[in-house]
């Protein structure tokens, strides 16, 4: 088997191992939060490690760090639902501020270097900000629109990158970003959008047919797709540049044939807000 073709076999089998996990993780609530958690402490703990790679003997410190963060994932997903049962006296969203607090003060108690300290509360507030809660959005979408609301926002983001990469592989020539990833090409966009309007379309006829009220719409579902296909995108490219930055090929090596978590997740990172921000301006 050529390197190639194993590379997408184990792409394919950690696939289909973890995303039936994943999806059925969306149904209860409670299991969504610990899902989330997870995935933010995963994440979060690849990128303080690869932006601090110095700091080698400081593994129990930076796993604290990484608590923090996580912890935020998990406060803020029982706190956003105390807020839409009006039991929570303030913002949720200060679970986020109070954890670059802590994270913060951890650092300026434990590193001398004020380069390293630097280096440590950047890659905090990044992780704080960029991974937790930007994944926590499918908190705010499963609460106002159910939990296959959200895990139709999830998968239409994994089928754009089986679509992109197929029609990438198949039909790319034009590249969008030599310089950070020669590798993404205008044609594989293309063609992810289109796999993912269809997807769109058919899941929400599934959804209608068992009883479920059908959201998106035929020309809302151009828009989703639009917006899922080049968020998802600067996603990639975003976290391309981290790596770059770091010198490292992946920011982890957890996942068979992806890479870390924090490369599986990089367009599910920024997808996610933007779809609960179009289904709040179309007043769904």
């Amino acid at each position: 088997m050529g390197i190639n073709n194993k590379n997408l076999f184990f792409r394919v089998l950690s696939g289909v191992v973890l995303v039936p996990v994943v999806v059925f993780s969306f149904i209860l609530y409670p299991t969504l939060i610990g899902l989330v958690t997870t995935i933010v402490m995963l994440a979060s703990w690849e990128f303080i490690e690869i932006s601090s790679l110095e700091l080698k003997n400081k593994k129990i410190f930076k796993m604290m760090l990484t608590v923090v963060v996580g912890a935020s994932a998990l406060l803020y997903g029982f706190a956003i639902e105390a807020e839409y049962q009006g039991i929570l006296p303030f913002e949720a969203e200060i679970v986020f501020y109070l954890a670059f607090f802590f994270y913060s003060w951890l650092v300026i108690l434990k590193i001398k270097d004020v380069r390293m300290a630097k280096k440590l509360i950047s890659a905090g507030a990044i992780s704080i900000l960029y991974i937790s809660f930007f994944l926590s959005n499918f908190y705010l979408i499963n609460i106002n629109y159910g939990y296959t609301m959200g895990i139709l926002a999830l998968v239409s983001i994994f089928m754009y990158d089986s679509f992109a990469y197929f029609a990438g592989l198949s039909f790319g020539k034009h590249k969008i970003s030599p310089n950070f990833s020669p590798k993404k090409s205008w044609e594989g966009l293309i063609g992810g959008a289109l796999g993912t309007y269809l997807f769109i379309i058919v899941y929400e006829f599934i959804r209608g047919f068992l009883g479920y009220e059908n959201i998106i719409g035929p020309k809302k579902a151009i828009l989703f797709a639009l917006m899922v296909a080049s968020f998802d995108t600067v996603g990639d490219l975003t976290e391309s540049i981290f790596k770059r930055h770091y010198h490292v090929k992946d920011s982890g090596s957890i996942l068979p044939g992806h890479g870390g978590i924090l490369d599986r997740i990089d367009g599910i990172l920024i997808v996610t807000p933007a779809w609960y921000f179009l289904l709040r301006i179309f007043w769904i």
